[in-house]
């Protein structure tokens, strides 16, 4: 590749990459963070007790963003839209309907969960003795419902405080942890999981709360019709992605304990490798939804096209550069799930590949080809659940 037209391509999207260097840089902070935490966790409740932890983890943000609905592009369309025409009651009003709506499906679940609550525990934890734990994931599930700060945020293009809220969440984790885990086990550490989704959120609904006032009479803006032509295609359009969030529940059906633990803790690395990609598809999204709502769709996708060109030697480097750190650092930091690292290897590959799926889903979702993203989520989803079910199978 040449590198004058790789530096024009970059020079073109200069305030996007400014962005995506700063979310980059603070998602390399929290990933550190996050990474220590599997770390420091992982070793206090072993590759089982891990196990049921991640288990719990993945039901709460399964359920969470099954009934999301199609917040997440919701939220970050229509607000970079009205932020543009100065429409702030418009996104008061976007606000107050969705958490209406989002706190009665709530309502819903809990009632719900009183009544299978044991039914859960034994298909999901395998032992009655985990009736506890399904009410304190539904606490998680509830703070993970409601929290709708990043989405907004998104939309806003304020990326330091998304930055800095996925810095908050694994540090307030670890430091509230620790002590939790010592003295509770599993209970505590998802107790730790749901306080630290809480400050982790501060700093946003702080700003939220500022911007989002009736400072304007309201503009034609119908909310059901935002529901019913965008949010509602587009949820059904993202469904296949969940796989990633309900992969460890699924797994936990056909698996162990102690497998699904090891799989786990190797999926920690396929996140991290997601970083870049991911970064640059949610800094894209608000722009690109921008353009394309101004009639400008050539421009959108030519932004898509550069992005696409930035992140190719990234990926291939980042492939290239992980391959052979990944066991000697397994052995340094967690000897005990030394078994996984061939899994491992496999994971950060895929996710490199996967990254120009997740970067042309979130293209052609901002764009509104929802047709285009569900087929794309699918191509995704298919691949990462086979994946998953064959690198779990070979560990023992």
């Amino acid at each position: 590749m040449n590198v004058n037209k790789y530096i024009l391509n970059i020079k073109h999207e200069e305030t996007l990459m400014k962005n995506a260097t700063l979310m980059f840089s603070m998602s390399l902070v929290s990933a550190v963070f996050s990474f220590s935490s599997t770390i420091i966790f992982s070793r206090f409740l072993g590759p089982s007790g891990y196990g049921v932890f991640k288990t719990a983890i993945s039901l709460a943000s399964t359920a969470a963003y099954v009934l999301d609905m199609g917040v997440r592009f919701l939220f970050p369309r229509y607000i970079a839209e009205f932020e543009d025409k100065n429409q702030p009651g418009n996104i008061a009003r976007l606000i107050e309907k969705t958490l209406l709506i989002k706190a009665i499906f709530a309502i819903v679940i809990l009632i719900s969960t009183w009544f299978f609550s044991q039914t859960i525990s034994q298909i999901f934890f395998h032992s009655h003795d985990f009736d506890t734990l399904v009410w304190l994931t539904m606490i998680v599930f509830v703070i993970i419902f409601l929290d709708v700060t990043i989405p907004i945020l998104i939309g806003y293009q304020n990326f330091k405080l998304v930055a800095l809220a996925s810095i908050l969440v694994p540090v307030t984790h670890i430091i509230i942890g620790i002590p939790l885990v010592y003295i509770l086990g599993i209970n505590g550490l998802l107790l730790a999981a749901a306080l630290a989704f809480i400050i982790g959120s501060i700093p946003g609904i702080r700003f939220i709360i500022k911007k989002a006032k009736r400072k304007v009479r309201l503009k034609g803006f119908s909310f059901k019709s935002a529901v019913i032509n965008y949010s509602l295609p587009a949820y059904f359009s993202s469904i296949p992605s969940y796989i990633f969030i309900v992969i460890i529940p699924i797994l936990s059906l056909f698996y162990t304990q102690k497998q699904v633990g090891y799989y786990s803790f190797s999926l920690s690395f396929f996140t991290a490798a997601q970083l870049i990609p991911i970064t640059l598809a949610n800094v894209m999204f608000p722009k690109v939804a921008q353009l394309n709502a101004a009639n400008k769709t050539s421009e959108a996708y030519k932004t898509f096209k550069r992005l696409i060109v930035i992140y190719t030697p990234i990926a291939i480097c980042g492939i290239i550069f992980s391959i052979p750190i990944i066991k000697p650092v397994v052995s340094l930091l967690a000897p005990v799930f030394l078994p996984a690292s061939n899994i491992i290897i496999y994971q950060v590959i895929a996710s490199f590949i996967m990254g120009y799926f997740f970067i042309a889903v979130h293209y052609v979702t901002a764009i509104n080809k929802l047709k285009m993203a569900t087929a794309l989520n699918w191509i995704l989803s298919i691949s990462f659940g086979t994946l998953a079910y064959y690198l779990t199978s070979l560990t023992k």
